[in-house]
């Protein structure tokens, strides 16, 4: 491989590694003031409309989950979409002959995934989303008696950003390549690698 071919692809190589990586949050509840969960916790809205936050009593993963007493609930991410990766879940007096959907992900009004309600007893159960894509918006389906959930995670959807050094690097890289193509096509010049 020529050397103006090995400068670019290095430079390219560089630039594409330098990513900024998403940090996974998770929403357990536990720090929830004494006034009540409000929009915005947790980089989420709509906690309000769809519940309250609960003593578990022996239900949550730690003391306290989100109760939603009506058997649906919808929460939109504040800012960005996310990747949604699940949340522990349970429905109260669901139909065990015909399992619901109990969670819909949404993303700019559309649908794009569904997940089953698991159906079942005693305490929660971790829902995995099984998907990757982009959501914006979780709409809840519980039974007749409401829903619960505890320990909802996601990640902000992050785009790749280079870091200013290796933008840096690129240009000189291909500012190599520029030369090195001048030289070449220069009459009475000798190449670089016939000398």
């Amino acid at each position: 491989m020529n050397r103006s071919a090995t400068v670019f692809l290095f430079s390219l190589a560089l630039t594409m590694a330098a990513t900024v990586q998403a940090t996974p949050v998770t929403v357990t509840f536990e720090d929830v003031p004494a006034t009540g969960i409000a929009d915005g916790y947790g980089g989420i809205s709509g906690w309000s409309q769809a519940g309250s936050v609960v003593n578990g009593a022996g239900e949550g993963i730690d003391d306290y989950l989100f109760y939603g007493p009506t058997s649906t609930g919808e929460l939109r991410f504040d800012g960005a979409p996310v990747v949604f990766h699940g949340t522990y879940y349970k429905s109260y007096a669901a139909d065990w002959a015909n399992p619901i959907t109990s969670i819909s992900l949404f993303y700019q009004g559309q649908l794009v995934h569904s997940i089953l309600d698991p159906l079942v007893g005693g305490s929660l159960e971790w829902v995995a989303s099984g998907y990757g894509g982009l959501v914006d918006t979780l709409r809840f389906q519980g039974g007749l008696e409401g829903f619960a959930i505890d320990n909802l995670s996601y990640e902000v959807a992050t785009a790749s950003v280079p870091e200013p050094g290796v933008a840096l690097l690129m240009l000189s890289g291909l500012g190599m390549l520029g030369v090195v193509a001048r030289r070449r096509s220069a009459p009475g010049k000798v190449p670089l690698g016939k000398r």
